[in-house]
């Protein structure tokens, strides 16, 4: 059922906040499991399936309405590098012209905020997320997957009866964004499916769990 905006909007909006109060829960209830001294390995499963199951949701609803597309954004960061000068010397090997270099600028403001170099042990002190939004693309690509990559960390550990190794997460979650950020995929600029039949799909879904606010 194809829905006109304002109403699409106001419908995926809506969905998307609805969502993001089952996903601080769920990203709690990850912390928790991955914290523990002694590491249950089920527990660790569990929680990041569903924690990154609730992110690729929101991901995909967001998608549906064209205010919440990480392809618009990096496109129109692309296209500032047209008559640029100011493309420098990055030291970043993969940034080889100006529409990389913004890219690469628009990609790392949403996310370190300050860049992080090739092989960082850790992603450079600053305000990290900070500029985090609710975009398609950006949640699936890069959150629920920092999610999964910490979650197999958190299994390794549990695997040698340790404790999360905090030096390995913060090397790994480096290289991530290393990656991302330098990174040149391409993301949709049209939204991608009927935010109708996706809300839907989302009602169906997780009513159970807001079953006590009713």
């Amino acid at each position: 059922m194809e829905v006109s905006e304002p109403f699409r909007y106001d419908l995926v909006n809506t969905g998307r906040e609805v969502l993001a109060q089952l996903a601080g829960p769920a990203g709690k209830n990850f912390s928790d499991a991955i914290g523990r001294k002694s590491i249950d390995a089920a527990e660790v499963r569990r929680t990041s399936a569903f924690y990154q199951q609730v992110l690729r949701d929101v991901d995909s609803l967001v998608g549906s309405d064209s205010a919440f597309l990480l392809g618009s954004w990096i496109e129109m960061a692309k296209g500032m590098a047209d008559g640029s000068e100011d493309c420098v010397d990055t030291g970043y090997e993969t940034i080889s012209s100006c529409a990389a270099f913004y890219e690469w600028n628009a990609r790392t403001q949403l996310t370190t905020w300050n860049p992080t170099p090739k092989g960082a042990a850790k992603i450079p002190g600053g305000p990290i997320d900070y500029a985090g939004k609710h975009w398609q693309g950006l949640i699936a690509d890069y959150y629920a997957v920092r999610v999964k990559l910490v979650a197999e960390q958190a299994l390794r550990d549990a695997a040698n009866n340790a404790a999360l190794n905090s030096t390995m997460v913060d090397a790994i979650e480096a290289k991530h964004a290393y990656d991302w950020t330098t990174a040149t995929n391409p993301y949709p600029t049209p939204p991608v499916g009927d935010a109708a039949t996706i809300s839907k799909a989302m009602v169906a879904k997780y009513e159970s769990f807001f079953s006590a606010c009713a």
